[in-house]
C-alpha cells in the first residue's frame, strides 16, 4: 500500500463491490479504517503485513491483505501465514487468482510453507469466507460476499480446512425456555451451588478479563485457537464497553466459581443501515437513537464459553443452559427478537449441544480454507 489514496481505495473497495446486493450491510467506514491501522489495532501492530490492490488501468477491482501472525506461529507452530479482506468489484477469477498468487508469493519469501483464510486479521476476529445464507444480512462482526469466491479459490487448488456456523435463535413476542433446556433450567434453579449474575460495570475492566480467562480455557482444544494477547484484551475492552450494559453479559457461578458466560451484544449493522457506513454530517444522530434510544431487534452472541473442567458435568451444563436463557429474557426484554450465535466451529459438539437446546437453526456457513505453498 502505497499512499493515503491506495488506503481509502482498499477501504471503498467493498462498499463498491457489495453496494448494490439486497443483504449486505455497510460496516461502519472509521471502524473499518482503524482495523488496517497498526497505530489503533494493536493485534495487527504485531503482525509483519501487506494491503495488496488490484488495478484494472486506473480502477481498483481488487484486494487482499497477507500477514503472518506470531501468536498463530507460537500457538500451532505450523509455518502457515494468513489472507484476509478478499474482496473483488464483481465475479472475476483472473483478479482473485493475481491476489491469491500475490498473497502466496509474499508469504513463500518469508518462509511460510501453508495460506489460509480468510481472516481479517485473527481467528478472534472476523473471519471465515460466507459459503451457505447468501440471502440473509451479517450482523455485526460477521462478513458477506458472493457465491463466485468459493468456487474461484478452489479452482486456485485451495481447500476446506473448517467450516463454521451461524445460528438464529428467534424468539417472537414472548420469551420461554424450550423443553430440555426449561427442564435444565429447573435443576439450576434447585441447586444452591450454582448462580448467574450479570456484568459489574463498577468493576468493568476486571469483568472482561475474567470472561476471557475463561474463554481461553473453554476453547484453548479448538482448532486455531489462539488466545487473547493483554493489548488485544486492553483494545477489546475499550471498544466494547460503549456497547456493554449489564444485561449484556452473564456469569454462572458453580460454588461461586465462575464456570461460564455469554455476552451479547446489539447489532450495530442493523442501527447502521441506510447510513453507506458514514456517520458525519448527521447519520450519528440516527445511529445512536437506533442503538440506545429504539435500540435493535437483532443482537449476537460473539463470545461465550464454559471452563472445561465442568465439560459434561450435570452441574456445567445446567448452568451454561440457565446463563443462555437468562441471556436471550434480558434481551427479550428489551425489545431484541432475534440472537445469531456465532461463529461455531463445527467440531465444537460441546457448544452446538447447548445452542440446540434453544430450537436455533444453523443458517449461514462459513469456510476457512488452506494451501500449501
Amino acid at each position: 500500500m502505497e499512499s493515503a489514496a491506495d488506503r481509502r481505495a482498499f477501504l471503498d473497495l467493498p462498499f463498491r463491490a457489495y453496494g448494490n446486493l439486497p443483504a449486505w450491510r455497510a460496516p461502519l467506514r472509521f471502524e473499518r479504517a482503524a482495523q488496517i491501522d497498526p497505530r489503533r489495532n494493536p493485534a495487527l501492530a504485531q503482525m509483519p503485513h501487506d494491503l495488496l490492490l488490484a488495478w484494472r488501468g486506473t480502477q481498483a477491482v481488487g484486494r487482499i491483505a497477507v500477514f503472518i501472525n506470531p501468536a498463530h506461529l507460537a500457538r500451532h507452530n505450523d509455518q502457515t501465514g494468513h489472507f484476509g479482506f478478499l474482496d473483488t468489484l464483481q465475479e472475476d477469477e483472473e483478479t482473485i487468482s493475481a491476489l491469491m498468487g500475490a498473497a502466496e508469493a509474499w508469504l513463500r519469501q518469508r518462509g511460510m510453507r501453508r495460506i489460509a483464510g480468510p481472516f481479517n486479521f485473527s481467528v478472534n476476529e472476523e473471519c471465515g469466507l460466507l459459503v451457505d445464507g447468501f440471502d440473509t444480512p451479517p450482523v455485526m462482526m460477521m462478513l458477506h460476499g458472493r457465491p463466485d469466491y468459493a468456487p474461484s479459490l478452489e479452482r486456485a487448488g485451495y481447500s476446506k480446512a473448517m467450516d463454521m456456523f451461524a445460528y438464529m435463535i428467534r424468539m417472537g413476542e414472548t420469551y420461554e425456555p424450550p423443553g430440555i433446556a426449561s427442564r435444565l433450567i429447573e435443576g439450576f434453579e434447585r441447586d444452591p451451588r450454582l448462580r448467574i449474575r450479570n456484568l459489574d460495570s463498577r468493576n468493568y475492566e476486571n469483568e472482561i478479563n475474567q470472561i476471557l480467562d475463561i474463554f481461553d480455557d473453554a476453547w484453548s482444544d479448538n482448532w486455531g485457537f489462539v488466545p487473547f494477547g493483554k493489548a488485544e484484551i486492553t483494545h477489546m475492552a475499550k471498544e466494547l464497553k460503549p456497547l456493554i450494559s449489564p444485561d449484556h453479559l452473564w456469569i454462572g457461578l458453580i460454588d461461586e466459581e465462575p464456570a461460564c458466560f455469554a455476552l451479547v451484544l446489539p447489532d450495530i449493522f442493523e442501527a447502521a443501515e441506510g447510513l453507506n457506513g458514514r456517520l458525519l454530517p448527521f447519520g450519528w444522530v440516527q445511529f445512536l437513537h437506533r442503538l440506545k434510544v429504539a435500540g435493535t431487534t437483532t443482537a449476537r452472541i460473539p463470545l461465550a464459553g464454559m471452563r472445561r473442567k465442568f465439560h459434561k458435568t450435570r452441574r456445567g451444563v445446567q448452568t451454561m443452559a440457565a446463563t443462555c436463557s437468562m441471556t436471550l429474557a434480558a434481551q427479550h426484554a428489551r425489545g431484541v427478537r432475534n440472537i445469531e450465535a456465532s461463529w461455531i466451529l463445527e467440531t465444537n459438539t460441546n457448544l452446538i449441544n447447548i445452542i440446540s437446546l434453544f430450537d436455533a437453526p444453523k443458517y449461514k456457513t462459513y469456510r476457512i480454507y488452506g494451501k500449501p505453498l
